[in-house]
């Protein structure tokens, strides 16, 4: 792959609220290979990121990204009973960004909550500029999130609005979610996630003796795997289906605990976090998603890209990657019977259309949300910037 003419002048600070190996969810993953991306493109790439378990490495270099992590005792975006954290990663991020200031030249933060005030903080002592990409829109937006905290939630939102250089939106949602803040348009820049395309052969028609649905991510509540778990019980009782349950997180207990109690346990796997979701994308015939809210999830454009057919929740972001009937499968969120509704189509799909829908969805893909071309529009943004450092 021929590089990018002038990026390897560049330098990029990545900040995230949680990454890998203690955060299995798509943002995390988006991350790591938008980062292995850049520097393949010769971008200099530092991420800087919390680690709450101390056996996670304080420092270590990945797939050529630089990674530091800031000890801390829980996530920084949560505020509340966890300001402490808030504060010392605020107090850290805003020092290793001043203290390196003339070493790099773009803070680019992932999500515009709580975790995001210190590195702004950081970048404007630093006279750097600095992006957000926005994590989630619609009723769950990044702004709306943190000017909804009980402790100072509206300067915190203010200090957001105040001191980001540029605004990523990846979701027609998003950008909606900025105007009604008042963002002026300048500021805003739209670029969709990107999946990097696997080589995989095209799904041939086959009969099906059961329907094989895949989830990955954490299991949060905001996800609403509750949801999905009593539409796979209904589905169950009149069409063989197996749900796969990737990833990990606060409601896994309780959530093995409802599968028992609605007589699904035998039907839904609990893999546990995954090195390599290939096989379970390769065994799934349908992505099923649930989520109340998101941005663009990553996990369903990665599904996608292995031509699984999405059956997901009409949430920020879908509707700009999934045309229901011909790539994939809407219904409404935080609505059981919806849920169930949507199950029941995508089971009853012949197998010659089910493999057409898996064509259409990595036709999207491969199209729209290419890693390199998302990869390139970062690039053009970053030259754009003011503030860049130049030695």
């Amino acid at each position: 792959m021929d590089r990018l003419p002038g990026t390897s002048s560049l330098h990029i600070v990545l900040v995230l609220p949680t990454y890998l190996p203690e955060s299995f969810g798509g943002a995390e993953q988006q991350s790591r290979k938008f980062a292995a991306t850049l520097v393949r493109e010769g971008v200099k790439v530092t991420l800087l990121a919390p680690r709450i378990e101390a056996d996670t490495p304080a420092r270590e270099t990945k797939d050529g990204v630089e990674i530091v992590r800031f000890r801390l005792s829980s996530l920084p975006n949560l505020g509340g009973r966890h300001f402490f954290s808030f504060a010392w990663w605020s107090l850290r991020t805003a020092w290793w960004l001043w203290r390196h200031r003339r070493s790099y030249d773009v803070v680019h933060i992932v999500h515009g909550r709580l975790h995001a005030v210190g590195p702004l903080i950081g970048a404007k002592l630093a006279g750097r500029p600095a992006l957000i990409k926005f994590g989630r829109g619609g009723e769950q937006f990044d702004i709306d999130t943190v000017k909804n905290k009980r402790l100072f939630g509206p300067q915190f939102a203010a200090v957001i609005k105040r001191l980001t250089t540029g605004f990523i939106a990846n979701s027609t949602q998003m950008v909606d979610d900025v105007e009604r803040h008042g963002i002026e348009k300048a500021r805003v820049h739209r670029i969709p996630n990107g999946v990097i395309m696997p080589q995989v052969e095209p799904r041939a028609a086959r009969e099906r003796s059961e329907s094989i649905f895949l989830f990955m991510g954490r299991f949060d509540r905001e996800k609403a795997i509750d949801t999905m778990l009593k539409g796979i019980a209904a589905l169950s009782g009149k069409r063989a289906a197996k749900l796969m349950l990737v990833g990990n997180g606060p409601r896994e207990e309780e959530l093995k605990a409802l599968a028992q109690d609605l007589g699904i346990a035998a039907h839904v796997e609990f893999t546990g976090r995954l090195d390599d979701v290939t096989p379970a994308l390769r065994e799934a015939d349908f992505y099923l998603s649930t989520s109340l809210s998101e941005g663009m999830s990553n996990s369903v454009l990665e599904a996608m890209s292995f031509g699984v057919v999405p059956v997901v929740t009409r949430v920020s972001g879908v509707e700009d990657m999934v045309e229901d009937g011909t790539n994939g499968y809407l219904f409404e969120a935080g609505d059981v019977s919806s849920c169930v509704e949507a199950l029941e189509r995508a089971a009853a799909t012949p197998p010659d259309s089910h493999a057409r829908m898996s064509a259409a969805a990595r036709e999207t893909l491969a199209a729209r949300f290419g890693m390199e071309s998302v990869v390139a529009q970062h690039i053009a943004l970053y030259r754009t910037l003011p503030g860049k450092y130049r030695p």
